[in-house]
């Protein structure tokens, strides 16, 4: 089985729907609906589970009953605590969602435990740029065939430090959104700021919402731009922990890039048609239904940049390695 490792912050996530307005002080407001699971990094975890992966947590849950449910939460998804802490209270966050957008508010905290330095490698370690542990640590694990794959965090002092990228010099592929591209490398286009970040990281994936994803790699001259799945989104948490899953999915059964990628896209798009994060996660029975049926590109090519050359079908990209035992070998 191949394993993998997720680090960062676990929140019990407490989720309504269907706001009229934002929240005003002193009213109550009845909303359409609401859920209640285990949300932060394991939307990941969660994700990667239901594909099919082995998959065990560095984080911290609470030893408190809001900890007790979380770690409920997780072990019904088979996701290993070994080596989780249990301490202090449970960081719990509300979303809101209304006017296709979502508002958190949170408490409790995102510091995590670093993994021992004499762990075993995974087969994949995921982790936020900032929580990227000793480099040393990930030498190691590199050299014994660990895929380390970074993903970015919303920058909330505005300042977008390209300094704060140097940590990715550890990483094997480099997972931003548009946004955060532009905003780190201060470049006009999606483009050129993908082609900035690998000065920094060998792999760099970049999510565009509707507008697709673009694959960058130092071992491949073009840039490889993939059009968005055909669907209608009513909610986008948990879309990139979905779209990484994917990856590492079609990666663990031995997909090129470009076509973990679209793994990656579909599993979004699963996703963002339903309400919730970890709650929202496909299952591998899920995406092989949806292949058989109305499994579409929105576009039937990129309008911009390199584009691809033959651009695969979703539906038989999936079925082929969804089909593909995830048997990594080392």
């Amino acid at each position: 089985m191949v394993s993998v490792l997720a680090a960062g912050p676990v929140f019990l996530d407490v989720i309504q729907y269907g706001l009229e307005h934002a929240p005003r002080p002193g009213e109550e407001q009845w909303v359409g609906g609401g859920d209640i699971m285990a949300g932060g990094v394991a939307n990941q975890a969660v994700a990667c589970a239901r594909l099919g992966l082995e998959v065990s947590l560095v984080t911290r849950v609470g030893a408190d009953r809001a900890g007790r449910f979380v770690a409920g939460l997780l072990a019904e998804e088979n996701i290993s605590l070994e080596g989780t802490r249990r301490e202090g209270i449970q960081s719990v966050t509300v979303s809101q969602v209304f006017n296709g957008d979502r508002a958190f508010t949170s408490y409790g905290t995102a510091n995590i435990p670093q993994p021992p330095s004499d762990a075993p490698a995974p087969d994949f370690f995921l982790v936020s740029v900032g929580d990227l542990p000793d480099p040393a640590l990930l030498h190691r694990w590199r050299d014994a065939g660990c895929t380390v794959i970074a993903d970015a965090a919303w920058d909330p002092t505005g300042r977008w430090d390209a300094a704060d990228l140097a940590p990715l010099a550890s990483a094997d592929i480099f997972v931003p959104n548009d946004a955060e591209a532009l905003a780190y490398t201060r470049r006009a286009s999606v483009h050129d700021a993908a082609r900035a970040l690998l000065e920094l990281v060998p792999n760099v994936v970049v999510t565009r919402g509707a507008r697709g994803v673009l694959v960058a790699s130092r071992a491949v001259a073009d840039l490889v731009e993939l059009p968005a799945i055909a669907v209608e989104a009513i909610d986008t948490t948990g879309a990139g922990d979905s779209f990484t899953a994917g990856v590492v999915r079609g990666l663990a059964a031995g997909a090129p890039l470009a076509e973990a990628a679209i793994l990656g896209q579909v599993a979004a798009a699963w996703t963002v048609q339903r309400l919730g994060g970890s709650a929202s996660a496909p299952r591998v029975h899920d995406l092989l239904d949806w292949a058989g049926r109305s499994l579409t590109w929105a576009q039937p090519r990129p309008k911009e940049g390199a584009g691809v050359a033959g651009l695969p079908d979703p539906a038989g990209v999936i079925t082929k390695w969804l089909t593909a035992p995830p048997a990594r070998s080392r």
